[in-house]
């Protein structure tokens, strides 16, 4: 025997005897009872199906009284008409007049007047954008009490009156928007509708 044999020898595991032994045992018995089981299972299962099924043709849940409910009359037969019976009448069907909508009626459209009079409104034009002075009297002379906007609209209390100064400028009493009220000269005012109109 050579060297190699003597160390595969040594090194080899030898069988186990459990090995053998379970190999000739051919079906566990944990396999057996459960089947057993299962089988007693599906034994009984069939057995109280068919239990109820009897249970169900046997019975007839038809209870002699139930508390609340009164017991139901039997239909009789319709009595035959010999036509002496009134006919039951159909109510007639009640017509409601149609309702009127109301036309709404149309809002006037506000005419710019053609000329500036006291207790109408004009607006102030002509000054590019820079706005005009208004006087505290009919001329150019009086002190300046303020600027209005182009484009504000003033209220007319008073006018038309010639310059003091003797300048070609007819001049209006006005009522600014913020209250101040002072001259305006004509050539600076146009007829309008007024601001909130």
């Amino acid at each position: 025997m050579n060297w190699y044999d003597q160390k595969t020898r040594r090194t080899r595991r030898p069988r186990r005897i459990e090995e053998e032994s379970s190999a000739e045992i051919g079906f566990p018995i944990l396999w057996i009872l459960i089947g057993l089981l299962a089988a007693m299972l599906i034994i009984g299962l069939v057995s109280l199906g068919a239990l109820n099924l009897l249970r169900r043709q046997a019975i007839t849940p038809t209870p002699p009284f139930i508390a609340g409910l009164a017991p139901t009359q039997p239909i009789l037969d319709a009595p035959v008409s010999d036509g002496t019976e009134s006919t039951p009448t159909i109510p007639p069907v009640v017509t409601l007049p149609p309702t009127v909508t109301p036309v709404p009626s149309a809002t006037p459209i506000p005419q710019v007047p053609e000329i500036i009079e006291i207790g109408g409104f004009a607006r102030i034009i002509n000054t590019d954008g820079f706005g005009v002075s208004m006087r505290a009297g009919p001329g150019t002379n009086n002190a300046r009490l303020g600027i209005v906007p182009e484009n504000m609209d003033v209220e007319i209390k008073d006018g038309p009156r010639e310059s003091e100064n003797l300048e070609d400028y007819i001049w209006w009493f006005v009522l600014a928007p913020d209250g101040t009220e002072g001259w305006i000269a004509t050539d600076f005012l146009e007829p309008s509708i007024g601001p909130n109109r």
